[in-house]
């Protein structure tokens, strides 16, 4: 769940899963001259679209910050608790989909446990969860890139576009324009995206990745009065499940 901070009187409460659509279209559309492009297309295509199946579970039934009042941000949960929900994700993906984007996903999560965390400054027993985590990804991973016969900066070049994608998804997701990463090029170096905000819902983004001069994404989220709290965890998790959605919308333009 990632919690966007109140914005007129409303907040914004976006699943994992939702956010990755986010991270799906801007792949689909990704391809501006100079750029490095997915290959194969559709299979990182839908990699960046599901790189977060891992939470699909937890999003289900979403754990209560007592401090907040609010669900978990996933940034609040440890490696204990989700290391071996990416296990399983990557496990569902493989079963679906095949190779590619199984081995996306686990490269991202191999990601956020080698560059987006510092294990030697966690608790014992999230170093215990990412260790076991890597050991299995780890020999997955080499398997399954020997299986596809794919060369080491193909799948390096793929993993860096996934991984864009969903930092750009989250900046716009937190609207925190200093997520928005870096971008692999077609002659192997990276660019530095910066995003800045125009307007409601509207940013402009430099350089443009984009094959078109504009670029829309939608997902679906839930809007609450910003002053809402709860104080038990079942009660929360009934009321996010009788919620009404609505659509987060966002355009990214040239700067």
């Amino acid at each position: 769940m990632i919690l966007r901070r109140p914005e007129d009187g409303t907040r914004l409460l976006i699943p994992q899963p939702s956010h990755a659509l986010l991270s799906g279209q801007m792949m689909e559309a990704w391809g501006a001259p100079g750029f490095a492009r997915p290959d194969p297309a559709t299979e990182v295509t839908l990699a960046a679209g599901q790189h977060d199946i891992a939470w699909l579970s937890w999003e289900t039934a979403p754990t209560l910050n007592a401090e907040t009042g609010l669900p978990h941000d996933f940034t609040q949960l440890g490696a204990a608790v989700h290391a071996p929900m990416w296990v399983k994700g990557v496990e569902m993906a493989r079963a679906a989909w095949g190779l590619w984007p199984a081995l996306l996903i686990s490269l991202h999560g191999t990601r956020i446990y080698t560059q987006y965390m510092d294990p030697e400054r966690l608790p014992p027993h999230d170093q215990s969860a990412i260790r076991h985590n890597a050991a299995r990804e780890d020999a997955l991973q080499a398997d399954w890139i020997a299986k596809l016969g794919t060369r080491p900066e193909q799948v390096e070049r793929n993993s860096a576009l996934v991984a864009v994608t969903d930092a750009l998804s989250l900046a716009l997701c937190f609207a925190d324009p200093d997520k928005a990463g870096e971008a692999p090029m077609e002659d192997g170096s990276t660019r530095k995206m910066k995003l800045v905000r125009q307007g409601t819902a509207r940013w402009s983004l430099d350089p443009w990745p984009f094959r078109d001069r504009s670029l829309t994404v939608r997902c679906e989220a839930i809007r609450l009065p910003a002053e809402t709290r709860w104080f038990d965890e079942e009660t929360m998790r009934r009321d996010l499940r009788n919620m009404a959605w609505s659509t987060l919308a966002e355009t990214l333009i040239p700067a």
